[in-house]
């Protein structure tokens, strides 16, 4: 074969590569164009700014507030109950202990205090095991009925 007609060759193998990887490249970029559509952004923050006109700031705050005291009421009673069956028994096992005190701990940070922390520094006080001479005592509260289903 005559050099030139491989330059020729070569060169023209070349082009065909260089067009089907641009074509292909084009190809791959428009594909993703249409998967992934330019974002407009002034659409997005014209959509915020409709749904905070909408939204009644004072209202959420109130029922924030009413939330926030219901669940420092329910932490209080749960803690209350658990301390008033471990004060009737005398101990409290470890794992109680554990649930207790990350109770304690989401109540106190959301506002609860006083009666809930002097319980739980009386929980803390415990022994973690039965007494010796009461092998038998478990912390089942035999006297409290099932929870009704709602």
């Amino acid at each position: 074969m005559n050099f030139l007609n491989i330059e020729v060759l070569t060169a023209l193998a070349g082009m065909a590569t260089g067009i089907g990887a641009s074509s292909i490249t084009t190809w791959l970029l428009n594909r993703f164009d249409r998967r992934h559509p330019a974002v407009d952004v002034d659409k997005i923050v014209k959509r915020i700014e409709e749904l905070n006109e909408q939204i009644d700031l004072s209202t959420l705050a109130d029922k924030l507030d009413a939330l926030n005291s219901a669940v420092i009421e329910l932490a209080y009673l749960r803690i209350r109950e658990r301390h008033e069956t471990a004060m009737r028994h005398g101990w409290l096992h470890p794992n109680e202990k554990h649930v207790l005190e990350r109770l304690y701990h989401a109540y106190h940070s959301i506002g609860g205090n006083g009666v809930g922390t002097q319980m739980i520094e009386e929980i803390r006080n415990l022994p973690s095991m039965p007494p010796e001479d009461d092998p038998a005592s478990s912390m089942r509260d035999d006297t409290m009925e099932p929870p009704e289903t709602y």
